[in-house]
C-alpha cells in the first residue's frame, strides 16, 4: 500500500519528463484560495495545473472542499489515487479532471497509470488566481497598466483594482509567468 510520499517523487518524474524542452516551474505544497487548500503539487507551464494525491493510506474527507478551492484556481486538474480509490474516483471529482492510479508494477516499483486525462476548466475565478500573488507582484501589474496611487493599499484592495480595471484573461496570464519567474520563493 503506497503513501504520498511514495507517489510524489513518481508523479513529479512523470512531470517533469512530459514537459521537457518546455519552460516550467514545479510547486510542491502550494497555497490556493488564501490558504483554504494545498494543491500537493502544482506545474506552471503556460498555464495553471493543480495535482491532488490520495493513497490508499488517505481518506477522501476534504476532497470537496479541495474541489472547490482547485476549480476556482487551475486551469487543469489531475488527481492522483491509489488502487483503494480507482473504482470510485469517478464519482467523486468533476468530469474534466484528468485521473491517474499508482500502482505496484510487475517488478515491485511504483507505476503509475493515466485513466482520464485533464480537460480544459471554465471556472476559474480570477479573485482566486490573483490570490497566488503577492502584493508587490499585484502592485507592479497594476503600475505597468498606469494606475497610480498604489503604495498606501493593501493587498485585498489591490486585488480589488486589478479586477475592476484588468480583463481576467490578462491577469491570469500575469500570473503564471509571474509564478513561473518568481525570485525569493521556496525552490531557489
Amino acid at each position: 500500500m503506497f503513501k504520498d510520499k511514495d507517489i510524489r517523487p513518481t508523479l513529479i518524474k512523470e512531470i517533469i519528463k512530459a514537459n521537457q524542452g518546455n519552460s516550467f516551474r514545479l510547486v510542491e505544497e502550494l497555497a490556493v484560495c488564501d490558504g483554504d487548500a494545498r494543491a500537493d503539487i502544482a506545474l506552471i507551464n503556460g498555464k495553471l495545473c493543480g495535482y491532488e494525491i490520495k493513497s490508499d493510506r488517505d481518506t477522501l474527507e476534504r476532497l470537496s472542499r479541495q474541489i472547490d478551492a482547485y476549480n476556482k484556481t487551475f486551469d487543469y486538474i489531475t488527481i492522483v489515487v491509489g488502487e483503494k480509490y480507482k473504482d470510485v474516483i469517478t464519482d467523486e471529482v468533476p468530469n474534466w479532471w484528468g485521473i491517474k492510479v499508482a500502482f505496484e508494477n510487475q517488478n515491485g516499483e511504483m507505476d503509475i497509470e493515466s485513466i482520464r486525462i485533464a480537460g480544459g476548466n471554465a471556472e476559474v475565478d480570477t479573485r482566486s488566481v490573483l490570490e497566488l500573488l503577492w502584493k508587490d507582484e499585484i502592485r507592479i501589474l497594476l503600475q505597468s497598466k498606469g494606475i497610480k496611487g498604489l503604495s498606501n493599499k493593501n493587498r485585498r484592495k489591490l486585488r480589488d483594482i486589478a479586477i475592476a480595471t484588468i480583463p481576467p484573461k490578462e491577469i491570469r496570464e500575469y500570473t503564471r509567468e509571474t509564478l513561473k519567474f518568481r525570485k525569493g520563493w521556496r525552490s531557489d
